[in-house]
C-alpha cells in the first residue's frame, strides 16, 4: 500500500503543512503515525478525500498503478487491514493490495484499481458493504465481473446470511478471521469465474 508524507499532501492540495495536520487531527484526513511519530497517509484514503472536498485530483488518480492483479480490502478497521494485508502479501505475493477505510472511497478505488477481488466489511458507516455489493452487481457497474468476499463481524449469523445471499458476492467469511481459511478461500474464489456458486465458510473463522 502506498503512503503520502504531510509535506506531499500539502504540496498536492496546494495548503500549508499545519492544514493537513489540523484535518488528520480532527479526524477529516486519516492517517497513520509512524514509530518515529510521523505521519503517513494512505494513498487511497487520501485521493478519496480530495474528492470529497473538490480539490482537482493528481494525474495518477486516473490511472492503475500497474498491471499487475490486485486485491482491494475495504474495511473501517485498521486492524482488520494490517491483518488481512499481512496474509495476503504473505501467500499472494503476485497481488498487489491495497486498502480503503470506508465505503465511499471503497467505491472510487474500486474504479481507480478495478481490483481482481475485493475484500469487503459488511458493517461500515455511510457507504456500507451491502451497499456496495449491490451497486458492483448492477449491469452499469465499474466492475460488472466483480468477485467479492464479504466479512462481518456481526453476531446475529442467520440474517447477515441470509442478506448477504441475496446480495450475492463469491464468499462470506467471519470475524475473527482464521488464517488456513482465509487464504482457502481467497485462492478459491480468485481461481473460479465471478457470480458463480455461494462459498461461505463456517463459524469462528
Amino acid at each position: 500500500m502506498e503512503f503520502f508524507t504531510t509535506g506531499e499532501a500539502a504540496r498536492m492540495c496546494g495548503v500549508q503543512l499545519n492544514t493537513i495536520k489540523n484535518w488528520i487531527r480532527n479526524g477529516d484526513l486519516y492517517a497513520v503515525r509512524t514509530p518515529g511519530g510521523h505521519w503517513r497517509i494512505p494513498r487511497a484514503g487520501f485521493l478519496a478525500f480530495m474528492s470529497r472536498m473538490g480539490i482537482a485530483l493528481p494525474e495518477e488518480a486516473n490511472r492503475k498503478e500497474s498491471d499487475k492483479p490486485s486485491i482491494l480490502i475495504i474495511d473501517d478497521d485498521p486492524a482488520a487491514h494490517e491483518l488481512m494485508s499481512g496474509m495476503l502479501a504473505l501467500e499472494f505475493p503476485e497481488h498487489e493490495i491495497h486498502s480503503a477505510f470506508d465505503g465511499y472511497s471503497g467505491l472510487i478505488d474500486i474504479g481507480l484499481y478495478q481490483p481482481d477481488l475485493v475484500l469487503l466489511d459488511i458493517m461500515m458507516p455511510e457507504v456500507n458493504g451491502l451497499e456496495i455489493i449491490h451497486r458492483l452487481k448492477q449491469p452499469d457497474s465499474p466492475m460488472p465481473h466483480a468477485r467479492i468476499i464479504a466479512v462481518t463481524a456481526a453476531s446475529d449469523r442467520r440474517l447477515v446470511v441470509r442478506r448477504i445471499r441475496a446480495a450475492k458476492p463469491e464468499a462470506l467469511l467471519f470475524k475473527p478471521l482464521d488464517a488456513d481459511t482465509f487464504t482457502e478461500t481467497v485462492r478459491k474464489v480468485l481461481e473460479k469465474p465471478a457470480q458463480s456458486s455461494f462459498l461461505e465458510a463456517g463459524a469462528g473463522i
